[in-house]
């Protein structure tokens, strides 16, 4: 148990997981903050699930904010480039020129039904 994740009550008090609602929360995510138990939290990254579920492909450190338009991976601003006022490109097929062509992968269209699912399984 890495004891920077470790939540503690000075009061004693016991706090209910913010995921399950069930089992007493022995940690806090990095990122969203959520007191979670041992099964809603992945302790080598430091997160609860729902965050893991969401996370940048690429970086895997920061929240996704969309797929990128040729691969469908999950990304975060930082590893993305603004297309236009909708559509996001990850770095990578930015390098690759991807952008370049007009077809759109079957990948990204694909993409919030594979979030959807990961989601639906939390």
């Amino acid at each position: 148990m890495n004891s920077s994740y470790v939540k503690f009550h000075s009061n004693g008090e016991k706090v209910l997981c913010d995921i399950c609602g069930k089992k007493n929360a022995l940690y806090k995510c990095k990122i969203c903050k959520r007191n979670v138990c041992e099964n809603d939290f992945y302790d080598e990254i430091g997160v609860c699930k729902i965050c893991a579920a969401s996370l940048c492909e690429i970086c895997k450190t920061r929240l996704s904010v969309t797929y990128c338009q040729y691969c469908g991976k999950l990304v975060c601003t930082e590893d993305s480039i603004q297309l236009d006022n909708v559509r996001r490109i990850c770095i990578e097929c930015f390098k690759e020129k991807k952008y370049l062509v007009t077809k759109v992968s079957n990948e990204y269209t694909q993409g919030a039904v594979k979030l959807a699912k990961r989601i639906i399984k939390l």
